[in-house]
């Protein structure tokens, strides 16, 4: 497929949305939930949750194309696992690794990073359900291959893992919900639908007025998803993270809006300086890999986001920390051998 430079500019901003998540929810759990701060936090954090979906969204767009030549699934596959394992050493052992600088080695020590080795960092999950995604090429392709079964299946998807759950919930229906969850329809109850519906988007004429309509749904829905968790929290006295979750009807919204807009806008169909908005996708996932490490440090050191009003330390660490994995990604790159290990190109 040719390059689309205009979801290259799509990449980076669900890039910097990440990193914005991370920032905005390392203390969430943390603050009064009652207090103003929390507020502030739950809005931020809002803005982004569409930055995951559309990554899974923009994966599907060039990947999921019918009779596409050299897709290389197992290759993709081996790639990811490799790229797995080495962050996650990189995450696993630096306890060991000043330990052993000190000269205070301790096998227990040892022992627990083997296991944080094992299973990745807290934000790895990413890879893992991109390797599915990626042993299911095959798959997808032959879906998309007839746009009335890809509609088929999103219609499904949007169903199962949507639409029926929140009927659930308002009206309490949870033995019909029982009777359904029976069917084992495990692939409509996943993340796999946003592969696909990236793809569809993408090959899908949507007419102005809908739209429109699209747009205001993904702006009521930001709003929508932190007035519905700032509720459940306060309603529960502890703290949801339902509505912030890809699987809610909300977020759907607010990631297709999103896509569409890229698609249709035409501030990004005539982007200027297309090399280095393509060079900074390239980047993005270095950022996404490395921008926990940034937020960790400064943790460690006393800097959070608890340390001055939210509403400005929330985008002044958030940019530090973007800037910062920016120019690990740019240094990275530019030593051959390590670029092989830490980048995906």
């Amino acid at each position: 497929m040719e390059r689309i430079v205009k979801y290259d500019v799509l990449r980076v901003v669900a890039s910097f949305s990440i990193v914005l998540l991370h920032v905005s929810a390392s203390y969430w759990s943390v603050v009064d939930i009652y207090d103003g701060e929390f507020l502030v936090m739950t809005i931020y954090n809002s803005l982004t949750r569409f930055a995951v979906p559309v990554f899974f969204m923009l994966s599907g767009l060039f990947l999921a194309v019918p009779g596409r030549k050299n897709v290389g699934a197992g290759k993709r596959v081996l790639k990811l696992v490799v790229l797995f394992y080495v962050w996650s050493a990189f995450y696993a052992f630096q306890g060991v690794a000043v330990d052993a600088f000190k000269g205070t080695f301790s096998m227990e020590v040892f022992q627990a990073s083997v296991e944080r080795f094992i299973f990745g960092h807290v934000h790895m999950w990413f890879l893992q359900m991109l390797c599915g995604f990626y042993i299911l090429i095959p798959v997808a392709g032959q879906i998309c291959a007839r746009k009335e079964v890809m509609r088929y299946y999103l219609i499904l998807w949007a169903l199962f893992r949507y639409v029926f759950p929140v009927l659930t919930d308002l009206f309490h229906l949870y033995t019909i919900q029982a009777r359904i969850d029976s069917l084992g329809m495990d692939i409509l109850a996943g993340n796999f639908g946003y592969f696909l519906l990236g793809y569809y988007l993408n090959v899908t004429d949507i007419r102005k007025e809908i739209r429109q309509i699209i747009y205001a749904m993904g702006i009521g829905a930001v709003g929508l998803t932190a007035f519905l968790t700032v509720r459940a929290c306060r309603e529960s006295g502890t703290y949801v993270e339902k509505w912030f979750s890809p699987a809610s009807l909300n977020i759907l919204v607010m990631s297709a809006a999103i896509f569409v807009f890229f698609k249709y806008g035409k501030l990004f169909s005539n982007t200027k300086r297309t090399d280095i908005w393509i060079k900074l996708s390239g980047y993005t996932f270095f950022v996404y890999m490395f921008h926990m490490f940034v937020i960790e440090k400064l943790n460690l050191v006393g800097i959070t986001t608890i340390s001055f009003p939210a509403v400005v330390s929330i985008p002044v660490l958030t940019i530090f920390t973007f800037m910062a994995s920016l120019a690990g990604a740019f240094v990275a790159d530019h030593i051959p051998y390590i670029r092989k290990i830490v980048m995906l190109h």
